[in-house]
């Protein structure tokens, strides 16, 4: 996977045109600066919040990822465990909701903004 890589510039929460920058105040899990978003790239000085309400857009993305965890979490339990019952099933899968919601919450905001801004090899220095 190259450095220039959306995926993994997605999965490193770098700014989506210089892919340099950060692009939170904090880490995900750093509950006192959860979902800050800086105002914009360190490096490139593009500003993250392209118009107002700019990220409201992310809580469908943050759906999806959530919907994507169940249904990956279903199916492995299918496949390992079987004759899991539905009420240990479903506590499960809400624990692990909970423990990876910051995650979620963090990676939705990147993919989201990664949608409507492409990288610029102008912006390397």
């Amino acid at each position: 996977m190259s450095r220039n890589s959306k995926l993994l510039n997605i999965v490193r929460m770098r700014c989506p045109k210089c892919h340099q920058g950060t692009f939170f105040e904090g880490h995900p899990y750093q509950l006192t600066r959860i979902g800050l978003v800086k105002v914009s790239c360190s490096h490139c000085g593009l500003k993250y919040e392209l118009e107002p309400g700019f990220f409201q857009g992310s809580y469908y993305v943050s759906y999806a990822l959530a919907v994507a965890l169940f249904v990956a979490l279903w199916i492995l339990k299918s496949l390992f465990l079987p004759n899991l019952n539905y009420l240990t099933t479903l506590i499960s899968m809400v624990i692990a909701l909970l423990v990876l919601a910051p995650l979620l919450f963090a990676f939705s905001k990147v993919i989201w903004i990664h949608l409507f801004v492409h990288y610029d090899s102008s912006t390397q220095k």
